[in-house]
């Protein structure tokens, strides 16, 4: 397997700027929030992980099934991330959804804007990169190349998630 640092994707135009805005105006993530997206984004980053890694550790192409799972855990992290960005829209959800909605609790919109980006980002193109191999008309394995990919967007995720949480402030927890 390949080592260094994942690519990631490309920074804001401001990104330094945002930062800093975030460290001097004190802007925080309710903890309840980083509760629920290290509950639900950390397991869902680490099941895309586990199987990516799985494959690379054998060097082997990652079969159908699992490339499926892949495919229906980068949904469930697209739909965790828009209940986050968008508590509005939660309905009927279970308890950690509901009470984001029901406690108003919201992102900044600096952070939503990272939101959006990082996890959107490495989330679309590991989406794009399996979604290739599972056409209907020509279903393959994904080959190893790809799944060097995959794994290193999930570490970037990681690594955005903990760069967030140092920026503001969040304590020591790391994502899993």
């Amino acid at each position: 397997m390949k080592k260094g640092n994942p690519p990631v994707a490309n920074p804001l135009v401001n990104e330094q700027e945002l930062y800093g805005q975030i460290k001097n105006d004190g802007i925080s993530v309710h903890p309840f929030i980083w509760d629920t997206m290290y509950h639900y984004l950390g397991d869902y980053i680490s099941v895309i992980n586990a199987i990516a890694t799985y494959y690379l550790e054998k060097n082997e192409p990652i079969a159908l099934e699992d490339a499926r799972k892949i495919l229906e855990y980068t949904r469930k992290i697209k739909t965790a991330v828009d209940k986050i960005l968008h508590p509005q829209t939660i309905q009927n959800e279970n308890p950690h959804f509901e009470k984001i909605k029901n406690d108003h609790l919201t992102l900044h919109p600096i952070i939503k804007e990272f939101f959006m980006h990082y996890i959107g980002n490495d989330t679309h193109i590991i989406n794009l990169c399996v979604s290739f191999y599972l056409d209907p008309l020509g279903e393959q394995p994904v080959p190893v190349k790809d799944a060097q990919k995959i794994l290193s967007h999930t570490l970037s995720m990681r690594q955005f998630l903990d760069k967030l949480r140092e920026a503001t402030n969040q304590g020591q927890r790391a994502l899993r």
